[in-house]
């Protein structure tokens, strides 16, 4: 089954035999531990520890069985997370096999508060604020939403406007100066194409265009002449996905025969470029009215089950998002949650693991939720 967590635990790694021997047998001997397999219900028990070739003789679940895996992880959560990772060597007798253990690995720091489990659907989560579509880097196909938003600003930027103007997506083929503009996300502008001092004046968000274009300023100066072009500007379209990732996503690009364009000018196209960047998040925000599952809480975030074919395509792709808690007959809590960890289960539905990003700007709604906690853990809820 599919597991991925993003942000793995800090652990300390024990060398010495005498400290693996010691936290093995007071910690983990005939005690059982977690397959490190999502969704981690398969358990195991040590039953032995062979200290001086520092291997354990352990019981395996009925149903599992020998594989080509050689690796085997498994972990149990006390005080502090405890890892075990061992090498498989031979089946002993029946469900019993023998491992060698390679590396053991404790937690830094304690886990902070207890996770409660939730049942019957007394916690759902709901109004879960995503993208319809996860935009990225290295996308090769862009979302018709993005062109469409593209295409009217530019038929609003040419009204009453004699220049050559393209806004467009970035995409392959396009002149180096495009890409450049693309990967260092700093606009290009030409004032005055037969000035050559032009050519080298830059700023924090302009390339100079000697320097990081094209040396041959001469031969270019020639061109525009040929072209008419008095002055040249591109300006990228940065896009700040849900996740506040900056992606140039397109750029607008005019060309003017008949008068010179100014940093002011390239400044309000800044703001232009804003507007189209608000415009695509409006169209690419979607809320999910839908219902689901928590199925453990914490004081740090929830552990929900996602059964949304669409959410379940995005989520995994996301790093955080807002959505409302909902206990229940009571009103939602409102939270932003970044996701830690994702899997599937057999049937596809997707499991997440929420942190909490801050507390609640209302006070009294994160003593709210904390009382219901407390309530759950003792079954008064």
């Amino acid at each position: 089954m599919q597991y991925y967590e993003r942000n793995s635990r800090t652990l300390d790694y024990i060398v010495s035999k005498e400290q693996k021997k010691h936290v093995i047998l007071k910690y983990l001997l005939d005690q059982e531990l977690s397959l490190k397999i999502y969704p981690f219900d398969r358990k195991a028990v040590i039953k032995k520890y062979l200290e001086e070739d520092e291997k354990i003789l352990i019981r395996m679940p009925e149903d599992w069985e020998e594989t080509g895996e050689k690796k085997i992880s498994l972990f149990k959560i006390l005080a502090k997370y405890i890892e075990i990772e061992c090498q498989f060597l031979q089946k002993a007798e029946k469900d019993l096999y023998l491992l060698k253990v390679e590396r053991l690995a404790i937690a830094k720091s304690n886990r902070e508060s207890p996770r409660v489990p939730v049942s019957n659907g007394k916690v759902v989560v709901t109004n879960l604020i995503t993208p319809k579509t996860v935009i990225e880097a290295n996308m090769f196909n862009i979302p018709t939403l993005i062109k469409v938003n593209l295409e009217d600003y530019k038929n609003r930027l040419k009204k009453n406007n004699t220049d050559n103007i393209v806004i467009e997506a970035f995409k392959p083929g396009l002149d180096r100066k495009f890409e450049i503009v693309k990967r260092s996300r700093k606009s290009l502008l030409l004032e005055d194409t037969q000035n050559v001092k032009s050519y080298s004046e830059s700023g924090p968000d302009r390339l100079d265009y000697s320097k990081e274009v094209d040396e041959d300023v001469g031969t270019m100066i020639r061109k525009f002449k040929d072209q008419k072009i008095v002055s040249e500007l591109i300006r990228p379209i940065i896009y700040k996905n849900h996740s506040d990732q900056p992606i140039p996503i397109g750029y607008i690009w005019i060309q003017s025969k008949d008068k010179n364009f100014s940093s002011d000018y390239l400044s309000e196209l800044g703001k232009l470029s804003d507007e189209v960047v608000s415009r695509i998040k409006e169209s690419n925000t979607i809320k999910t009215t839908e219902k689901f599952k928590v199925l453990d809480a914490s004081l740090k975030g929830l552990k929900v089950k996602i059964h949304d074919p669409d959410l379940i395509d995005t989520l995994t792709k996301q790093k955080d998002f807002i959505l409302d808690v909902l206990f229940k007959m009571q009103a939602p809590l409102t939270v932003s949650a970044a996701i830690r960890w994702w899997g599937k289960d057999e049937d596809k539905n997707l499991m997440i693991g929420l942190e909490f990003k801050g507390k609640s700007d209302h006070p009294g709604e994160r003593n709210r939720y904390i009382k219901n906690l407390e309530l759950m853990q003792k079954g008064a809820l």
